[in-house]
This record gives structure tokens, sequence and C-alpha cells, in this order.
């Protein structure tokens, strides 16, 4: 009997679980079309393959269901084909357009989106394919030869990712116990955290606790994806340690973790660069298995300009960031977006819409209890916890692998000296600390008096709070040794008198200082975010972007005007508005000069020191 290429590639095929039972979920979807349909011979099919399964099986199984010829390469290539060639597949062609049909059968595709909406209307049918059924299941082990397993196994096995159901498949003997393994191999990262067994990020923490409870009944297939919910964008500083959220977010989550940056897309090339590793990032992680897709500098996507410039790169940009939004919006099941930035501000309104990163959490720099915690933490629970705080008083800046790594010195100096680790073997690692001079110390309290004096006084805040350190790490780069903390009154809607106000909370130090001392330090200025950085940005906004100066006029948006230089006229209304409010300040509080003085000598005895509207000085 003569063996044909069509037997022995079916033969294959049944020795083959992933193929069989693609091939199986494609022979479903036929059955369930609302007519016969004759395939290659009265038009073509399109088949959505399922979330989370490989579209190269569907492919291969396609084959088979069109009945090709594998001698023939038109038959192979031509008759099926992806709808979207995977990017890492370089011989794979361009996306189907309503152009390049002739002979097609079978259409693959892992989204409908993927598919032109011409093409879908010239298909004879546009038939999702259901993941593989507990029956299949059974039918592909018996098919590998391999012991039979229980209803219960398969129907376990069939809520699983295709990679675990492919390895139970295979496995000689099974049981339900390495089922459970198999999971733990799959979202698990090896000596890495989970989010709730960290301490700290306190903000985040409830909405991902939401998360994990719905992947969870998603996974059980009892909730919808798109109940779960967009993305999310967490605002960090410097040193706030966002790649370890991002990782442990994906543990507590039992998904995969990949990692990109928007300077990576960039760096590829050009626009056709950029937007090919763009979706290649995309195309990773839309397996449907459960990814985390971290993407860092998140603000250098760029934004959409409120009128057409001209500029050949703006152009470019409008072009990253269409298909950037084109692919957060066709993104399939199991896939949350976590995007990282330290400016909110230049980040375009789309990207944060519903559906998309509609989430804004912040993540700070570690206060003293959390350095305490994580301190504790990583000693593994086993040293005093009020001792601890002790040590985190003077680790004030320190980011959670700044702690981290000094526990680690102080392991290696106790293991070296073949002992447990000890409270002392930490204080041993802390940095050389320089105390402040009594004058150094009543001029950082004169400084921040003034803030909050000012805060007060011109209804930006009903409350401050001023903190004044003793000491300073003389390895630092900067040396921060006063910190006021406000409670803000609410300003939803905020008035040129109330941006105004913000101008002359943030120069208030500066005013303090000279109103005291007749001379001012660099303390207010240098660096981006500090106050004289900050009114000046605002005072620039409110005649460039708000409208706000003499004349209500747009120059460009709030994150261009803060770099561009402006028509002379506008650049000296910002002059204006900034002296205006440094001499308001000056006048306040020079008339209130005793007061500021009593407010800072307060501080210095206490530390810590709280004024509320209407009431005395405490000390917190």
């Amino acid at each position: 009997m003569k063996v044909t290429a069509h037997d022995r590639r079916a033969s294959k095929m049944l020795r083959m679980p992933n193929v069989f039972l693609a091939f199986c979920g494609l022979r479903r979807a036929l059955k369930k079309a609302s007519r016969p349909l004759k395939l290659g011979k009265d038009g073509f099919v399109v088949f959505v393959t399922p979330i989370g399964y490989r579209a190269e099986d569907y492919l291969a199984a396609a084959r088979h269901v069109a009945g090709t010829n594998p001698d023939d390469w038109f038959d192979e290539h031509i008759r099926v084909r992806f709808a979207r060639p995977p990017a890492k597949d370089k011989k794979a062609g361009a996306s189907v357009t309503v152009f390049d049909l002739a002979g097609l059968a079978v259409l693959i595709a892992t989204n409908i989106n993927e598919v032109p909406p011409d093409v879908r209307l010239a298909a004879l049918d546009v038939l999702s394919v259901e993941p593989p059924s507990a029956r299949q299941i059974q039918a592909a082990r018996r098919l590998s030869g391999r012991s039979p397993i229980s209803d219960e196994m398969a129907a376990t096995l069939a809520l699983r990712p295709q990679n675990l159901m492919i390895a139970a498949i295979t496995k000689p003997s099974l049981d339900l116990h390495h089922i459970a393994a198999l999971a733990d191999i799959e979202h698990s990262a090896a000596g890495e955290p989970n989010l709730f067994e960290l301490p700290g990020y306190a903000e985040v923490k409830p909405w991902a606790k939401g998360i994990r409870a719905d992947v969870a009944r998603w996974r059980a297939r009892k909730l919808p994806w798109k109940e779960v919910g967009g993305g999310a964008v967490i605002v960090c500083p410097p040193g706030t340690e966002k790649t370890l959220f991002a990782t442990a977010l994906a543990n507590a989550l039992r998904m995969r973790l990949i990692k990109t940056t928007v300077g990576k897309w960039q760096s590829a090339g050009r626009l056709d660069d950029t937007l090919r590793a763009m979706r290649s990032s995309f195309d990773d992680a839309n397996d449907g298995r459960g990814t985390v897709l971290f993407i860092d500098e998140l603000d250098s996507i760029g934004t959409r300009p409120a009128s057409p410039t001209g500029r050949h790169n703006d152009r470019d940009w409008q072009v990253v960031l269409d298909e950037f939004l084109s692919l957060l919006t066709s993104l399939g099941e199991g896939v949350i977006v976590i995007g990282a930035t330290n400016l909110p501000d230049w980040i375009d309104p789309a990207i944060l819409c519903a559906g998309r990163l509609e989430r804004r959490f912040s993540l700070a720099l570690p206060d003293k209890i959390t350095r305490a915690e994580i301190l504790s933490y990583h000693a593994g629970g086993t040293l005093d916890f009020e001792s601890l705080l002790e040590i985190a008083e003077d680790l004030d800046g320190s980011s959670g692998a700044d702690l981290e790594m000094l526990v680690r010195d102080a392991r290696k100096n106790a293991r070296d000296e073949d002992r447990d680790l000890e409270l002392h073997d930490l204080r041993d690692q802390l940095p050389e600390k320089r105390p402040f001079t009594p004058e150094q110390m009543l001029r950082l309290a004169v400084h921040e008096a003034g803030h909050a004096l000012a805060s007060l006084a011109v209804g930006y805040a009903s409350s401050a709070t001023i903190s004044i350190k003793v000491s300073f790490n003389a390895s630092a780069s900067s040396f921060p040794g006063g910190l006021t903390e406000y409670e803000v009154v609410e300003d939803w809607f905020p008035t040129e008198t109330s941006l105004r106000a913000r101008i002359a909370v943030a120069l208030a130090g500066m005013a303090a200082e000279f109103v005291v001392f007749g001379d001012r330090s660099i303390g207010s200025g240098g660096v981006m975010g500090s106050d004289v950085e900050r009114a000046t940005a605002l005072a620039r906004r409110m005649v460039g972007t708000y409208g706000l100066g003499k004349t209500p006029i747009f120059l460009d948006t709030v994150e261009r005007v803060s770099e561009m230089s402006m028509p002379e006229r506008f650049e000296q209304e910002v002059l204006e508005i900034v002296d205006t409010e440094y001499e308001r300040v000056l006048d306040m509080l020079g008339a209130g000069r005793d007061r500021v003085i009593a407010l800072a000598e307060h501080a210095v005895v206490h530390r810590s020191v709280r004024i509320d509207r209407g009431k005395r000085d405490e000390a917190a």
C-alpha cells in the first residue's frame, strides 16, 4: 500500500498533542458554522484562535483541515496563512489585505482586530475556536501512548495554560499533585518576592489585591477578562524600585513579567523599527497565559500636539502614540500593563482613559516605619523592631534596594565571624553622619517656618508640620535637613489666585532666610523639583498655556512650555509673576519676623512641630 505525504503528515500530527488539539478545535468550530463550508472552493474562513494558545499549532492544523498538499509550496503557504505574521517570523510576509486573497482557504488570527474589516466582509465566515475540552485532552493523551487519566484530571487540565496542558499530556504518569506543581513552576520567579510579602507599597496594594481576586476568577472562567479592568501608571521618583514592584506584582498575580522601556523601542532605529519593537513587546505579552507588561519611561512616548506643528519629529511621534493606543485597546486576555514615570504630566491623557492605563499610583521612598519593616523583612524578622526603628531614623532617603544591600552586607560580616546577624552588624553599615551646627539647624528651621507660615496665610494649607534633622549623610549628593508637610486645602478648580499662592509658598523658605539672616542659602534651587524651579515652572504655565497672563493666549502644552523659549514679552510676564509673589512673602514674613524666629526655635528644640490655622503651635 502506498503511503502518501498526506498520510505521513496525518500520522505525525496524531503524535503531536499540541497540533492534534488545535485540529480538534478547528473541526469543532467548523461544525458550529451557520452552513456547510467548502474551504478554498467557495472562499476562505477566518479562525480566531483561543487566547494563550500558539498560533503556529493552529496554522499546522489548518493545513490538515484545508487538505493542502505538503509537497506543493503554493498549497502550504498561500492557501493557509496568518492574518498578521508573527513579528519574530521574518519570512512570514506582510499582513493580509483584501487585495491578496487569491487562493486563500484559511486565515489564522489570534485576535479579530488582526483581520481588516474588508477582509472579514470577504470571508465565508469568522469562527472563534474554543480551547481544548476534557474529552479532547483524554484523546490526545491516548494518541501519545500514555496511560488514561480521569475525567476530573482532564477537566482540571482544560483550565490550565497550553504549555502546562501539553506537559501533563506527555508525562508518563500523572496525578493532581503533578498538575499543581507544574502551575507553581509556571507562575513563580525563584527567589523573587510576592507583593503582599513585601513591606511598603501601601497605596497600590488594595488595587493589586482586587486584581488578584479577579484574575483568579478569570482563570476559573467565572469572570470575563473585560471585567478585570485596565492597567495602571506608577509615578515614582528615582530610587523607588519600580522594577521590584513590577516583579512582585507579577508574582502576586502568578503571571509572567515582561520588562521593556520606551527608550528601548526608540533605540531600535527609525520609525518603522520603533513601531516593530513596540509591537513585538505587546505580541510577546499577548499570549493569554497571564502577563504583566512593565513599560518604563512611559512619559517618553510623547503627547499629541494641540495643533499641527509641521515638524517631522512630531509627525513621527504622533504615529508612535497612535499605534501605542491601538495596541493598548486591542490587548487580548490576561495582560496587565503597568507604565512607570516620574513625569506624569507628560503622558498623553488618551493613555490614561478608562480601559487603558486607567489607574494611577505614587510610589515614594519609604518613610521611617516602612524602612524599619524593610530591614526586618530582609533580616528574617529576627531583630527587635524598636531597635530597627532607631536604625531607620538614620537612613532617611534610602530606597528599598539600599536597605536590602545594607542587610546583605551586615549578614556577610556576621557570616565571616561564624555567627547569626545582630543589631550592631546593621549599625556598623550606617553611613557616616555629621551633625548640623546650631546655626545650620536654625537656618533650616527658619526656611521651613517660612513655608509653613506662608502656606496658612495664603490659604494653601490648613495645617503644616515642620521636621528638622540633627545630622546629615556626608557621602550623599545633597543634605536635606528640613521638611514641611502640608494638609493641603482642596483645589480642584485652580484659579489665578490659588496658583499664585502656590508660587508664594514655594518662595517663602528663601524669603524667610533673607528676613531673618539678611542672606539666602542655595537650598531653594539648583535641581528639578526645587522651590525655585517649581515656582518658575508654574509661572511659565500660567502665562504660556493656562492663558492667565496679561493676554490670554495658548503658546504650547504644559510639557513643552516649561522647556521652550517664549517671546520676550511673555518671558517678562513670568519674571513679573515670580517677582510679585516673592515680594509678597518678603513683606508678609518681614512683618511677622518674630513669629518666624519663634516657630523656628520651637522646631529646633522639638525636632518636629505642627501649626494649624487659628491654633497654637504643637510639638508633633
